[in-house]
């Protein structure tokens, strides 16, 4: 068919025909262009990556250590008691001990604190005749603290004879007074320092055996130490 025969049968054919065959000569244009739009979209572009890999955070240390044994912070350990005092009757005598407390770790201190804890048996009956007739600490005293051993057994041989010697809370108070008196802040806490506590034996009057016979009292020192 020629081109003049073409547009003639075209111009003879009906409008509706003519508007159908518009639309399909349409949606082909529209087909042919998505299709290159789609083969575009295809290529790819040049991808480089940079790595920072390692990026690590770590917490510092502390570690509060005594001359008992006692350890606690990024160690922990019980420590034995300075005090093992037995028999005591009226009349008894006074008994004193001492123990060191260190500090270390690359966290600086910023306050440290000295609690009491009564417990035991006898703790109602004992706690208001037994006195703490002496708390203190020494700011210039050193001494080496094996963390975790206990290297002094509540000795007061290395107690020094210098430097200033600082009370903790009242001094000739009954145990209850001076364990509900606390805690007790220990102002600029020493890298180490030694404490002394002396403790009175039974008065003369407590001569009563059905109230003060075969009763035990212990009292527990907790210090804690905080970092900034």
């Amino acid at each position: 068919m020629t081109e003049a025969s073409s547009a003639r049968s075209d111009a003879a054919a009906p409008s509706g025909t003519r508007s159908v065959r518009a639309k399909v000569g349409l949606s082909v244009a529209i087909v042919i262009g998505l299709a290159s739009l789609t083969t575009i979209g295809a290529w790819s572009a040049w991808t480089a990556t940079s790595t920072n890999a390692n990026n690590t955070f770590s917490t510092n240390t502390v570690l509060i250590a005594d001359s008992q044994g006692g350890e606690g912070g990024s160690a922990a350990s019980t420590g034995r008691a300075m005090f093992n005092v037995t028999n005591l009757e009226p009349g008894s005598s006074a008994t004193t001990a001492c123990i060191a407390v260190d500090l270390s770790g690359n966290a600086p201190a910023s306050s440290l604190e000295l609690a009491a804890t009564l417990g035991g048996a006898g703790q109602s009956v004992l706690q208001d005749q037994l006195s703490v007739t002496a708390a203190e600490y020494n700011t210039g005293g050193r001494a080496t603290v094996t963390p975790g051993s206990d290297t002094n057994n509540g000795s007061c041989a290395g107690y020094p004879a210098g430097g200033a010697n600082r009370a903790i809370g009242r001094q000739g108070a009954t145990l209850a007074a001076w364990a509900g008196g606390g805690p007790y802040a220990i102002s600029n806490p020493a890298a180490t320092t030694w404490y002394k506590f002396t403790v009175s034996g039974l008065p003369a009057g407590d001569s009563s055996c059905a109230t003060y016979c075969n009763k035990s009292i212990t009292v527990t020192l907790t210090w804690t130490l905080t970092t900034t």
